[in-house]
């Protein structure tokens, strides 16, 4: 791959060496945030399909010989809302390695804009979407479990269950949304002042 900085030639009228350490911090930048985000996909996606392989292994050959079919359909619920969050997050593996480096900065501003714009939408309703499936799967899964359990127990185990779920979905998620939206609209405002500098000219 080109390096960043092949692009001053493309875009600057005559390179002044006032634009060029800016061009290249900002490319520097650019592929330090594609770099994170593929590795938040990825590493996203594979700890979700590894997490529908084991509790597909755990339903076939865990030897738990629960009573109720709707159980193991409560795990088989779980894989596939595992799966389906795997496979939208791989899309979004993709959709950032898509992003080039090496085409004109007018051009790489408008590709992190069309990720912008798709994350925004899709930040509207997969988190709720996901949270409400993979609870009410597990609902579904853990009537069985908790049938004929002293009541203490199951009161303890619901009230950690339903307290991490929040400060996984009000805190770790709402605080991952905000930081990946901080870094895009970083890299945006950026290119778009560089591309305001050298329109000025």
């Amino acid at each position: 791959m080109q390096d960043f900085d092949s692009l001053k030639d493309m875009w600057q009228k005559p390179t002044s060496a006032e634009q060029s350490p800016s061009l290249t911090n900002i490319g520097n930048t650019s592929k330090t945030l594609k770099m994170k985000l593929q590795k938040q996909q990825l590493g996203g996606t594979i700890m979700l399909v590894l997490t529908a392989i084991l509790i597909a292994a755990m339903a076939i050959f865990g030897g738990f010989n629960f009573t109720h079919w709707y159980t193991y359909g409560g795990m088989v619920l779980i894989c596939i809302v595992c799966l389906a969050q795997a496979g939208l997050m791989y899309s979004l593996y993709k959709k950032i390695s898509s992003i080039n480096e090496t085409v004109a900065p007018a051009a790489h501003l408008q590709q992190w804009e069309a990720y912008y714009d798709l994350r925004k939408k899709q930040n509207k309703w997969n988190m709720p979407l996901y949270y409400i499936l993979l609870n009410i799967a597990m609902g579904v899964y853990l009537v069985e479990i908790f049938t004929g359990r002293p009541l203490l127990t199951v009161s303890i185990f619901i009230g950690v269950y339903v307290a991490w779920m929040l400060f996984a979905y009000f805190y770790l998620g709402k605080r991952n949304l905000k930081q990946e939206d901080t870094r895009l609209q970083k890299i945006i405002n950026d290119f778009k002042g560089i591309e305001g500098q050298l329109n000025a000219k």
